[in-house]
């Protein structure tokens, strides 16, 4: 599991709920869209959906605070990353 901070840490803290925005297809990709929510300040993470499958053939849920979801799925749309 990948994580990056953000905006959010302190509401980990307090128990909040990851809600997944998107699905995405290869570990690269799932990292590319990590980085564009960290560079914005959102608190994001991606999970490996299948166990034995390589990481690029693999697919990735993406996963931010339930209170940042809108705002992250605008963001990727805003940036051609919902394929």
């Amino acid at each position: 599991m990948v994580f990056f901070g953000g905006k959010g840490e302190a509401a980990v803290a307090q128990g909040a709920q990851w809600k997944v925005i998107h699905m995405t297809h290869s570990e690269k990709r799932a990292n590319e869209i990590l980085s564009l929510l960290e560079r914005e300040g959102i608190l994001a993470r991606s999970k490996q959906v299948y166990r034995t499958v390589s990481s690029e053939e693999n697919y990735y849920e993406i996963m931010v605070l339930g209170a940042e979801a809108v705002e992250a799925q605008q963001l990727l749309i805003e940036n051609n990353l919902l394929l």
